[in-house]
């Protein structure tokens, strides 16, 4: 595929995504406490066509969270205040927020995501596989 090819397939979507009424579109919960990392992310979801509201650490994003109708949540596993498990976890326990889908993101590859304690639907590493990986499981969950 040219260059030219990719081009105009890129311009058809952003016109696309920029015709959705946020109706439309899914709200995704990004809460991470590294505000580039956050920013990443961000702009990988808005790009996906998502809208997304993000919160600087735990209690922020359970404040959000039960403010606000999500179809999805992607938390970073730790963070200040209340970690990504402890987030995941009280949502978990909250009769409204329950069926929420759950993303933990890690930048730690030895933690291990089979913990009985974790309650998320799925667990993905920040590693150069980010963007493809959470974009798909994201389309899976919702």
């Amino acid at each position: 595929m040219g260059f030219a090819a990719v081009k105009t397939i890129l311009r058809t979507a952003v016109l696309y995504f920029q015709n959705m009424t946020l109706s439309e579109r899914k709200k995704i919960l990004l809460a991470e406490d590294d505000s580039s990392m956050r920013r990443f992310v961000e702009i990988i979801l808005q790009q996906a066509g998502f809208e997304v509201v993000t919160a600087e650490d735990g209690l922020q994003a359970m404040q959000i969270a039960l403010e606000n109708n999500l179809d999805a949540v992607v938390a970073d596993a730790i963070m200040p205040h209340l970690s990504g498990y402890d987030l995941c976890r009280m949502l978990r326990g909250n009769d409204e927020k329950r069926n929420v889908p759950l993303v933990i993101l890690s930048g730690l590859a030895q933690e291990n995501p089979d913990k009985p304690d974790c309650l998320a639907d799925a667990y993905l590493f920040k590693d150069a596989n980010l963007k493809e990986n959470l974009i798909s499981t994201l389309e899976k969950l919702i």
